[in-house]
């Protein structure tokens, strides 16, 4: 039996890029999979344009967490693969993923994201982050699949082992992944590459989310303790 992949896509007030987004999901060349769009009552045609590529769509105000819990609960299949609304995924991540994850011993996937805009400062940015997960994978023998941007495949079975993701925290992608670590292995798959947009550096600067984020992801890896406070209805 073919394994059945369910995406599931979280959105709010997403229409400059959900249906380039989506695309990337409709246009995968796995062919047994299924597309869920999850809503938190957008105020712009982030839901029109959703129903042209997703089977279904939820909409629910609800904050990203959440809306995951939603997609993963509404979902037919057996493997889970979690795509912010900003990320573009290669035509072949899922085909790239699948095989890896028929090892018993790994529960997740997750590979490269590069920054849609090609720039020397976003390159740089990206490197760092990508530097801190090799960090994770080789000295703290912990891998976390939190990139700048999610894109990760989970085994059904493992997300409602660890009880879903934790909707009190905003690291929830570290959450999971530190949680996920005790069921069984996270497995980085470089080929299994997407784009995401580097919009939140641009409206947020550079040097200052760089550093909320460096310094709650650490704060949260360490210590389990969030520096920033759970998420609003309302996101990104």
């Amino acid at each position: 039996m073919n394994d059945f992949v369910s995406i599931v896509v979280t959105t709010f007030n997403e229409e400059k890029y959900i249906e380039k987004c989506l695309r990337s999901r409709r246009n995968q060349s796995y062919p047994y999979k299924e597309i869920i769009g999850v809503n938190s009552e957008s105020k712009d045609k982030t839901v029109e344009i959703a129903k042209k590529y997703a089977d279904k769509v939820v909409v629910k105000r609800c904050s990203i967490p959440e809306g995951r819990n939603i997609g993963a609960k509404e979902s037919r299949g057996n493997l889970l693969l979690f795509v912010d609304a900003d990320v573009v995924l290669a035509p072949n991540w899922i085909d790239t993923a699948i095989p890896h994850l028929r090892d018993n011993c790994v529960v997740a996937v997750y590979g490269d994201l590069f920054p849609m805009e090609d720039n020397v400062k976003n390159k740089l940015v990206y490197s760092i982050f990508g530097f801190t997960n090799f960090f994770s994978r080789t000295f703290a023998r912990k891998t976390l699949y939190a990139e700048l941007g999610t894109a990760v495949m989970i085994k059904k079975y493992a997300l409602k082992r660890i009880g879903y993701f934790s909707e009190s925290v905003c690291i929830d992608d570290i959450d999971c992944s530190l949680r996920l670590n005790s069921v069984g292995k996270i497995k980085f798959v470089k080929q299994a590459y997407g784009y995401v947009s580097t919009r939140r550096f641009q409206k947020a600067g550079y040097l200052k989310l760089s550093l909320i984020w460096l310094l709650s992801g650490n704060t949260y890896f360490l210590f389990k303790k969030s520096l920033i406070p759970i998420y609003t209805k309302t996101f990104p």
